[in-house]
């Protein structure tokens, strides 16, 4: 598994579909390559932005990038972005989600497990990647008290702690397991059929395979409203927002 990268070129910006969030990282794909980019946002952005399943946004990439991540190849560094539209039509997300999803026939980013040492990461391969779901999906806790996403996978069970902490706020109020799509679906709003998959950044010199978000197959405008108020709410209670309208994103060099 080789690494997708964005086309860059003369061209300081990308039109790209948000998939998730995850901490203070974005996750989309680039529309044109179809090539997964992950970004770092200052907090105080997030309740101006709409984080729904496959909202578009432009986004223009820095002229100066920050250090290479191995763990994060696919990392860019964005200094403005402008909101431009919302994917709804399930025709869309389909062909979208059929050109980036993984096949099951190969580990999930790569290799078995759910961790992997930081220093056998190369760069080479990728640290996202995009799961099609079946309708054998469940959300349980494990042993060490994570929720998280069962699905399928080759000839077995994987099991990811959900990293995306609106879906995980909204899975610890219902406090029971959901061992079928449609009882995950009346928690969540949607039954998920995709879910994208990241590695996070290192601790203790490991990276976790984390489920960075559950995703619709398709999103209708009273759901991308509901998704997006659950997101602000979410940011609000992990970060204190400030009211001011961003014009920028400020570069690593400025954090």
């Amino acid at each position: 598994m080789n690494v997708k990268r964005p086309s860059f070129g003369e061209n300081t910006t990308l039109e790209i579909a948000i998939l998730a969030n995850f901490a203070n990282e974005i996750f989309g794909i680039d529309r044109e390559t179809r090539a997964f980019v992950r970004f770092e946002l200052e907090p105080n952005t997030y309740e101006d932005l709409s984080f729904n399943p496959f909202a578009l946004w432009t986004v223009r990439l820095s002229t100066e990038p920050g250090p290479a991540d191995s763990a994060r190849p696919e990392l860019i560094e964005v200094t403005q972005i402008i909101p431009v539209g919302q994917m709804h039509r399930k025709r869309d997300i389909a062909h979208l989600g059929k050109e980036c999803s993984s096949p099951s026939s190969i580990p999930i980013l790569g290799f078995n497990g759910p961790s992997v040492s930081y220093g056998q990461i190369t760069g080479h391969s990728p640290s996202v990647t995009l799961i099609e779901l079946t309708k054998r999906q469940a959300i349980r806790k494990n042993s060490y008290g994570e929720i998280t996403v069962s699905f399928p996978w080759g000839q077995i069970i994987a099991s990811v702690p959900i990293g995306n902490e609106a879906e995980r706020q909204v899975f610890e109020k219902a406090d029971r397991p959901l061992n079928t799509a449609k009882e995950i679906a009346s928690v969540l709003g949607f039954q998920p059929k995709y879910v994208l998959v990241a590695l996070a950044k290192p601790k203790a010199g490991y990276c976790r395979k984390m489920a960075v978000g559950l995703l619709p197959e398709k999103i209708s405008r009273r759901t991308a409203k509901k998704l997006r108020a659950r997101q602000i709410e979410s940011a609000s209670s992990a970060f204190d927002i400030t009211r001011e309208k961003p014009t920028t994103v400020p570069s690593s060099a400025n954090r």
